[in-house]
């Protein structure tokens, strides 16, 4: 008997039904979307924020701290490159790539100035953001590039020769480009890791090495520096604060954001299916009275509302998911210029939210109609 009285019950008032699925729809759809964004956003943040450069440094064991740019000349030690073979290996971390740096002083044309060596593939691949005007120096040449500010001070550019001197060791380098970081890498002199080390007598030895993490939501940079002390034996690792707080309180900011907007959403949404309610109620309190004076039970009269919003939900709940997955690949490509992933978990999500939603709206409705007196009703006042 129930379902009939609810199927009857939606037949004869197929406006306001139709208002309610639609209201509902609209209110699912944005949540749907908000949510499919969000998760999307998490995990596409993490891998942008590579471009952020190294969030961990590898240093001697006995190193001082570095300076802010993680470049100091005034640590001690010096880290076994060899020990760097664990990172190529398996990891219980996100590892978006690290690269070695080998540091030494040298003389140019009267002028002191920083001789650094790296990897130039993992160094490019962890900075980014790094514009060389040139070519990159090919693995084992005596070629360099100079950073902008020691480019202009020693007047040279790519083609011609720097001589070098580090003790009694005197070295030509070949100009082949320029690199403009916006950071201390502008002041120095960078070349192949192994020519580097040649120089300056550090054959098989780095300075520091920077590691780059993905630093996602619920990824703990602390414990990673801890795993990173333990896989590289003779080093300790120290976090970069700065792009460590910058992953981590980005991704908290843009969950805030979608989760304040979606309650909100949601909020709208319920009102509007419990007004809605409320009115089918209202105009039903005739049959309502009639249904109490016949004996109709309260929990009967509720289950009719109830079952009415909950068929309701059924059909808005899918209905709205489908409309936000297309929501959240417009707003995808109109404001991040990229498709959007398909994520499993809104599914349930959505669909336990219309029914959430409705039984919450009819709520109100359903005391109202609990309250009807059927005599007063059916006297006509």
């Amino acid at each position: 008997m129930l379902p009939r009285l609810i199927i009857r019950s939606l037949r004869h008032r197929p406006g306001r039904a139709l208002l309610i699925v639609l209201t509902l729809i609209m209110g699912l759809s944005l949540e749907a979307a908000l949510l499919t964004l969000a998760m999307d956003i998490g995990e596409k943040n993490e891998r942008e924020l590579t471009t952020f450069g190294s969030n961990i440094l590898l240093l001697p064991k006995d190193a001082a701290d570095p300076a802010a740019s993680g470049l100091s000349l005034k640590s001690q030690g010096q880290i076994d490159q060899s020990q760097l073979s664990a990172l190529d290996g398996p990891v219980d971390f996100p590892l978006a790539g690290y690269a070695p740096f080998v540091y030494s002083l040298a003389d140019a044309n009267g002028r002191q100035i920083v001789i650094t060596g790296t990897d130039f593939e993992r160094a490019l691949k962890i900075n980014p953001w790094w514009s060389v005007a040139g070519e990159i120096p090919a693995k084992g040449s005596h070629g360099a590039i100079l950073g902008n500010e020691v480019a202009a001070k020693l007047g040279l550019k790519a083609g011609d020769s720097l001589t070098i001197k580090q003790g009694d060791t005197v070295s030509t380098l070949v100009v082949t480009g320029t690199l403009n970081s916006g950071g201390s890498e502008d002041s120095q002199v960078i070349m192949d890791l192994d020519q580097a080390q040649s120089i300056s007598g550090m054959a098989g030895k780095v300075s520091v090495v920077e590691v780059s993490v993905l630093a996602g939501e619920g990824q703990n940079l602390d414990q990673v520096a801890a795993s990173l002390d333990e896989l590289v034996p003779g080093t300790r690792a120290k976090t970069v604060k700065q792009v460590a707080e910058a992953g981590q309180n980005l991704l908290g900011k843009i969950n805030l954001l979608m989760g304040l907007v979606t309650a909100l959403i949601i909020f709208i949404s319920g009102l509007t299916v419990s007004a809605s309610l409320a009115n089918a109620v209202m105009e039903r309190r005739r049959e309502i009275g009639l249904m109490k004076s016949l004996g109709a039970e309260g929990r009967g009269i509720a289950s009719v509302i109830l079952g009415e919003a909950l068929v309701l939900s059924i059909v808005a709940g899918p209905a709205g998911y489908l409309l936000g997955l297309v929501l959240a690949q417009a707003i995808g490509l109109s404001v991040f210029d990229t498709t959007v992933s398909f994520h499993l978990p809104v599914i349930p999500i959505v669909i336990i939210s219309a029914a959430a939603l409705t039984f919450v709206a009819s709520l109100m409705p359903v005391r109202r109609a609990l309250s009807i007196e059927p005599a007063v009703i059916l006297r006509g006042e």
